[in-house]
């Protein structure tokens, strides 16, 4: 835990600079095994066979590539990505500053480096963090680099955007319900298929005496607290906005579920630090033995697997709840992106193909058991995907609700996540004892702020 615990912690930047016999170099063909469309063909990047040209490599001049990433909470993903970049700067003779900072850091220093007119050459990032660059035309368009490989439909859908394609899907991430089931069964109760379901179990299992908390919810920044509350709002039967982005929140439905989530920390539910835990913050509380329910992506149940094999065993993992009125899937994606006063577009490109390697991408998204779900058709039906523990993810992947939905496909919808403004909202109450109804028409006067520009 300490070791996964200290790597979302604090940045981690690595600057590759490689000479002839630094590592060991992969196939001549970097392209080659990469994922096609049908029918279009890709042209190969290939590194020179002989001699004379390997000698003109090595004595040519060094470009460089700045590469931000974020951190995982499987510390395994970015281990590859390193040792991925490190070949790349072997092979094609480039220095690599690959920089991997924690996701709750990531837009700060992003939006600094913008403004500054210095931002990475490429970045890797979730979807809903990059989409707010798209809007102010900071981007490079893509749509080039779509068309070499054969990218699953819904991959492409959550990448588009109203202004065109900038983002390059990269991988799913599908969230579940995390349930002790021995908790559970202890109370001979059934596994939670409602919100009220949830809240039923939680109260049940709930033991502060013993530091033990029916809920690992939270409040702080992050998309998990974004993701928890608007499932509420919508499973009530409310949408934040309608499919021509006019904001709609401000309903008695929102109203009831905005004072739900609030119930979870007002009735001490959660532990004391939940109200303003980030998103590794409910993976760390789980992992500790200390909560009974999350919502999660694979991260907490890849960390299971290596180092609580037996929390593993009393953990099940469910659908996310269905609410009064409605039930949806939870997740999203991440994207490359290229940002258009790079210095080295051409550069990023070519990291791109050479990540899209199929080998590579394939044994790099297994590694991430389930917290990604490759965007790259071909692989579904792979020996890893069909093992029953597996497969429940991969088809999770297939149910996402796009950013925003039903909304435009814009950057409006980054930007009301990323300024948190749901669990503001619910956090404002809990801490202030600001009225529910006040803290909804908040939500609703900040929406309009972002989409109707009011």
């Amino acid at each position: 835990m300490s070791k996964l615990k200290k790597a979302m912690s604090v940045p981690v930047v690595f600057s590759l600079v490689f000479a002839a016999a630094g590592c060991s170099s992969p196939s001549n063909n970097a392209s080659s095994n990469a994922t096609p469309a049908s029918g279009s063909t890709t042209a190969p990047t290939t590194q020179s066979a002989d001699a004379s040209k390997s000698g003109e490599q090595s004595n040519a001049k060094k470009t460089k590539l700045i590469f931000w990433d974020k951190s995982e909470y499987v510390k395994e993903y970015n281990d590859s990505q390193k040792e991925r970049v490190a070949q790349f700067s072997k092979e094609f003779n480039v220095d690599v500053e690959y920089v991997a900072i924690p996701p709750a850091d990531l837009k700060t220093k992003l939006l600094a480096a913008v403004e500054a007119g210095n931002p990475p050459d490429l970045l890797l990032a979730d979807d809903f963090v990059a989409k707010q660059f798209v809007g102010n035309n900071q981007l490079v368009e893509i749509s080039d680099i779509l068309k070499k490989y054969d990218f699953r439909e819904d991959s492409k859908k959550y990448a588009y955007a109203l202004e065109g394609w900038y983002e390059v899907p990269v991988y799913h991430n599908p969230n579940v319900m995390y349930v002790r089931k021995d908790k559970v069964a202890e109370k001979n109760l059934e596994l939670p298929k409602t919100w009220d379901d949830v809240k039923k179990v939680a109260k049940a299992i709930n033991d502060p005496k013993n530091n033990f908390y029916g809920l690992g919810f939270q409040l702080g920044g992050g998309g998990d607290s974004n993701g928890r509350i608007e499932n509420l709002i919508r499973t009530f039967g409310t949408d934040l906005v309608d499919k021509d982005g006019k904001v709609t929140v401000n309903t008695p439905e929102a109203l009831e579920a905005i004072k739900y989530d609030t119930s979870f920390f007002t009735e001490k539910l959660t532990p004391p630090g939940a109200v303003t835990g980030d998103d590794s913050w409910n993976n760390t509380a789980y992992l500790n033995g200390q909560v009974g329910i999350i919502f999660n992506s694979s991260s907490v149940y890849a960390a299971m697997r290596k180092e609580k094999p037996e929390l593993l065993n009393n953990t099940q993992i469910m659908p996310w709840p269905a609410g009064p009125k409605r039930q949806f899937g939870s997740g999203g994606g991440t994207v490359f992106v290229m940002f258009n006063k790079g210095k080295n577009i051409e550069n990023a490109k070519k990291y791109i193909d050479y990540f899209f390697n199929k080998d590579f991408y394939g044994k790099l998204i297994e590694k991430l058991n389930g917290l990604a779900v490759p965007v790259l058709n071909g692989f579904e039906n792979t020996e890893f995907w069909q093992k029953p523990e597996n497969k429940g993810w991969f088809d999770a992947s297939k149910n996402i609700v796009p950013l925003g939905d039903p909304g435009p496909p814009d950057a409006r919808a980054s930007q009301v996540i990323s300024e948190y403004i749901l669990p503001k909202a619910v956090q404002s109450i809990v801490v202030n004892n600001v009225d529910p109804k006040k803290a909804l028409d908040e939500i609703e006067k900040n929406y309009k702020r972002v989409y109707e520009k009011k």
